[in-house]
């Protein structure tokens, strides 16, 4: 008696269970396909957010002083706007950018004064750097919203060369290579995960390195500098 008394309460705990597990997916179903843009959108692709949430965050940020002599100026925007929404995440790329800002003074200074006072748009990017010096103005373990995607803004560190007309380029090129140089060594990232922005959007971004066939150039020098990090 005791034993069939057993059985069907446990029979009742499988049921209630199976429908349970029953409810949620078809839940889940219901959120996922009521609006075909979310489900078609990979920010909001399933599989992806149960991935994310093993996958953890980058436990720290770098903010280094200079990186082979070139000076590094951290002047961090506000948390809690648009531009930087403090939501930390992994770090599995680096996105090059230009400015496209030819504009005379338009150096790494004027463009992190530019992100500290335009609110008028959430575009934000982790470093500026120009023929003399870079700024840092989101930790590189935080999110900030530059490649045009997901992905790219989800996992990667943004930086903009300036392209100012009173600036150096050559000198910005090989400063920017030196910077992603240490940030390969920092978390511990390899070559192939340099990636451009075009590679996310589609843009035709960074234009001066990409029209003038250098991206193999970048890259080669940044593996030279990372061979001489200690």
């Amino acid at each position: 008696m005791k034993n069939n008394i057993y059985n069907k309460r446990k029979l009742n705990l499988k049921r209630v269970i199976f429908t349970f597990a029953i409810i949620l997916i078809i839940i889940i179903i219901i959120i996922y396909f009521k609006n075909d843009k979310l489900a078609k959108s990979k920010k909001n692709n399933i599989l992806e957010i149960i991935e994310d949430a093993f996958e953890g965050v980058t436990e720290y940020s770098a903010f280094p002083e200079d990186v082979y002599g070139i000076k590094v100026i951290t002047k961090l925007l506000d948390e809690g706007t648009d531009k930087r929404t403090g939501e930390k995440r992994k770090i599995k790329y680096i996105v090059i950018h230009e400015t496209d800002n030819e504009g005379k003074k338009a150096n790494a200074k004027n463009h992190a004064e530019y992100q500290l006072k335009n609110n008028e748009t959430s575009t934000s990017w982790h470093y500026t750097v120009d023929s003399r010096e870079i700024y840092h103005h989101i930790p590189d373990n935080e999110i900030a919203n530059h490649a045009g995607t997901y992905e790219g803004n989800k996992y990667g560190i943004g930086i903009e060369l300036c392209v100012n007309e009173d600036g150096n380029f050559e000198e910005t090129f090989d400063n920017a290579t030196k910077l992603v140089a240490f940030l390969l060594k920092e978390y511990k990232l390899d070559l192939e995960d340099i990636k451009l922005h075009h590679d996310f959007s589609g843009k035709d971004c960074p234009h001066k390195i990409i029209s003038n066939n250098r991206v193999e150039e970048f890259i080669k020098k940044v593996e030279t500098y990372s061979k001489n990090i200690i």
